[in-house]
């Protein structure tokens, strides 16, 4: 029993810099999906907002089908079904990049949503009153109000992109995940590399979740 508990460091020791290689790949995926994310949301919030139906419906299926298909049929979706299809052939990485922007940007559209509706309609109406425009009025007095909201609900967004990051490996991206996965066939050492590797991944989570922290107080400084 104490045998089969038995932690090997010098596997550890021997394939850290290759951890922290993917590790840095997975971060990096991670963001450019984010950041894609926060960018097809940012339409897709407007017209969920819109008045015309054919907006407001095209919107709410985009929602519901970015946030309903599993990040892994979209991901081969990305890598397999386009070139397939002979439309474009994508690289690992960025197969991966555009399988969580368009999962995550259906997340993220209902962040900004609700960010904006969480601003009470009497701040618009005093913008107004005060000879403001619309679009005046919306990015000095609603949106940094609307912000207070956006910004946790965002960072939680990207924690939930980080982790889905780690399915790339699926596709052969060389992230922490593949490089545990092939040390565990040729070392025969999965325990060792799978735990640093995730906990590993809980480290940059809580690092994450520690600055969206920051921000939000930062935010909301002032504010009672």
């Amino acid at each position: 029993m104490i045998a089969a508990l038995t932690f090997d460091w010098s596997i550890v020791r021997k394939h850290f810099p290759a951890l922290l290689d993917g590790l840095w790949l997975t971060i990096q995926l991670a963001l450019w999906g984010f950041a894609l994310a926060a960018m097809i949301a940012v339409p897709v919030a407007w017209a969920r907002r819109s008045r015309a139906v054919v907006l407001r419906a095209s919107a709410n299926a985009w929602v519901s089908l970015a946030r309903g298909v599993p990040l892994f049929v979209v991901l081969y979706w990305f890598y397999n079904g386009l070139a397939l299809r002979g439309v474009v052939t994508l690289p690992e990485f960025w197969s991966g990049a555009w399988a969580l922007a368009v999962t995550g940007s259906g997340y993220m559209a209902e962040v900004y949503r609700g960010g904006i509706d969480a601003v009470d309609s009497g701040q618009r109406e005093a913008a107004s009153a005060v000879g403001l425009t619309s679009s005046q009025g919306f990015v000095s007095v609603v949106l940094p109000q609307a912000l207070r909201t956006i910004v946790p609900s965002a960072g939680n967004v990207l924690v939930g992109l980080m982790k889905g990051a780690s399915l790339v490996s699926v596709i052969g991206l060389a992230d922490m995940f593949y490089t545990a996965k092939t040390v565990a066939v040729t070392d025969f050492a999965p325990f060792e590399l799978y735990t640093v590797a995730g906990a590993l991944l809980v480290l940059v989570t809580l690092a994450i979740a520690g600055v969206v922290a920051l921000a939000d107080a930062r935010l909301r400084r002032g504010v009672r």
